[in-house]
This record gives structure tokens, C-alpha cells and sequence, in this order.
């Protein structure tokens, strides 16, 4: 086996790497950063990813390099995942045959995609243009020269500073998300705050590894959960912003798949297929009789054979 690496991705592996990357295809070790991770293709061509420990089980090594952390965890692919939403949403879902990705900035929470307070500006412009001026101070990697003369080390640094900035202000306009709920049972608050008609509402029911083999979009949707933080006490970083949100919304205990598109789309509707994705369909605890055989003939009308469950919040108890 070449220790270089022939190259070769099939999808397969590409959906391997941005799904499951973060561990061991073997031993299920999960990589730190800066730990060598290998990917590649196990006998009969299995995609495969190792650590060095596990590389011994690679017939074909693709390419090896130093592991970087993610900005998000990724849940383990067992972990269910709810989306609670009313009867017009579903029969947008089974009609589109798509999961809908909003753009972050028609978002209610005021912070999507914000890097920190504006009381803390300061401290963080202050940060990253010591940042910068060190870096255009800092000698080229042959030793020659440094990459910016003494003159313009202010001015330049100031225009980066500017530029990333700005950059940070625009991402809200091509960073689409899709959000769940991630839960081993229902969650009375989420039917309450996610259903317009609670009467009228239902929840769809998946897992990590469904919602991942469902889209199948290797490398285009990441799916991480959200890190709730105190923004009064930290920034949410650069490459972070979109993965932080405040404490006060550690509720919804979000799991988000995230996109990028530039095109500045109201928002995307990602193509996906339903007999993977859906595991369950749950009834609200408040719904009629009739919606769960409603629910039913539809699902039948578009070739799904999924399984409605009434809600276990509306079961009796006796005393």
C-alpha cells in the first residue's frame, strides 16, 4: 500500500469523511486534534477510515493528513432526532420530496450566525488586529522577507480586520439550515413551540444516520448539534458562529444540518429520500381521532409505508 496515497474517492467515502470522519472506522476511536487519520478502502473495497493503529486493515490507502477538529460534535448515529411541525408542512415535505433549508438570516433568534456581543467588539477587534499584525510582521515560510513592509502593517492590518468583518455580516445570507430535535422521547415544549395548531401538529422521527443516508449530499450538509454558550463570557469564533447559540435556547437541544449556497436563495428545498429519512410519525397528545388515519392515507398516496403513533403524552394514567 502507497504511504502517499492514490487519491481515489468514491461518494462513498467522501459521505464517510463528513459524516463519521471524526473516528476510527475500527476501533471507534475518536481523533484529537492534530492526530494522523488515514481514509481509504478496506478488502472488497469498503470505505474505511483508520487510525494508526487501525491503518494495517487499509488495502488502499486514499490520502492521510492531520486531523482538525469540527466546530460541532457530531451526535452518534443512533441518537433520534424529532422535527415538529403542523399538517400543511408534512404534505409540503412527502409532496416536495425535500427537506426544506432556511436562510439563517429569516431566522427568529436575533444571534444566528453572531460571533459575540457588541459590548464585547472591542476586546475582539483588538484580538484579531494583533493578529494580523503579526502575521504580516512574520517572514515568509523560506526566510526571505516579511509578507508586509513596516509602513503598511497598520493600514493592512486594519483593512483585514475590516474585510473579516464584513465577511462574517454577509455569511447569514448563504448559510442555510435545517433543524432538529434531539431527544430520546418526545418533548412537550417543542409541540408547544413548534406547532402552530397544536391540534393540528405532528412530529417526524429520524436519527443522525438516517438524516445523513437520506440527503446523501457528501460534503455539501454537515450535521453537527448546536454548542450552547454565555456570550457575555466568550465568543462564538469565526469558523463557529453558526454551530454557538445563547444559553437561553439550550432547550431545543439542536441538532442542525448546514449548507452553503452563495446564490442567496429565500431558501433551498435539499432533495431526499422519505423511506429512509422518516423512522416514525407522531400525533400530538391534543390531535382528533382523525388525523392519525388521515396521516395514514396520505402517506399511502405518496408510496410511504410509515408508522403513526399517537402521542405517549396523551396517554391516561389512573390514580
Amino acid at each position: 500500500m502507497s504511504e502517499n496515497g492514490t487519491g481515489r474517492f468514491t461518494p462513498e467515502l467522501e459521505e464517510m469523511v463528513w459524516g463519521v470522519g471524526h473516528r476510527c472506522s475500527g476501533c471507534g476511536h475518536e481523533f484529537a486534534e492534530g492526530e494522523i487519520r488515514y481514509e481509504g478502502y478496506a478488502a472488497g473495497g469498503k470505505p474505511y477510515i483508520a487510525c494508526v493503529k487501525c491503518k494495517v486493515n487499509l488495502s488502499e490507502l486514499a490520502r492521510w493528513y492531520e486531523y482538525r477538529e469540527r466546530p460541532f460534535k457530531v451526535p452518534p448515529d443512533d441518537s433520534k432526532l424529532w422535527r415538529y411541525m403542523d399538517f400543511a408542512k408534512y404534505v409540503s415535505l412527502l409532496s416536495t420530496r425535500a427537506i426544506f433549508f432556511a436562510r439563517t438570516d429569516t431566522f427568529d433568534d436575533a444571534f444566528e450566525g453572531a460571533q459575540g456581543l457588541l459590548s464585547n467588539q472591542g476586546a475582539w477587534d483588538n484580538y484579531y488586529r494583533d493578529f494580523f499584525r503579526n502575521a504580516l510582521r512574520s517572514p515568509l515560510p523560506d526566510g526571505d522577507a516579511r509578507v508586509c513592509p513596516d509602513e503598511k502593517v497598520e493600514s493592512e492590518a486594519e483593512r483585514l480586520l475590516a474585510q473579516m468583518k464584513q465577511a462574517g455580516e454577509t455569511r447569514r445570507y448563504f448559510t442555510y439550515a435545517n433543524c432538529w430535535h434531539e431527544n430520546e422521547h418526545e418533548s412537550e415544549a417543542m409541540w408547544r413551540l413548534y406547532s402552530s395548531y397544536l391540534e393540528n401538529a405532528l412530529a417526524v422521527r429520524t436519527t443522525t444516520s438516517r438524516l445523513r443516508a437520506a440527503i446523501g449530499n457528501a460534503g455539501a450538509v454537515e450535521i453537527g448539534r448546536i454548542k450552547y454558550i454565555d456570550f457575555r463570557k466568550e465568543y462564538a469564533g469565526i469558523n463557529s458562529s453558526f454551530w454557538r447559540k445563547r444559553m437561553s435556547f439550550q432547550h431545543e437541544r439542536e441538532v442542525r444540518a448546514l449548507h452553503i449556497d452563495f446564490e442567496r436563495k429565500p431558501g433551498i428545498l435539499m432533495p431526499c429520500d422519505l423511506s429512509v429519512l422518516v423512522d416514525a410519525v407522531f400525533v400530538s397528545p391534543k390531535a382528533p381521532a382523525w388525523l392519525a388515519p388521515l396521516i395514514n392515507d396520505v402517506n399511502g398516496k405518496y408510496g410511504l409505508s410509515i408508522d403513526v403513533t399517537s402521542s405517549e403524552l396523551g396517554d391516561k394514567a389512573f390514580w
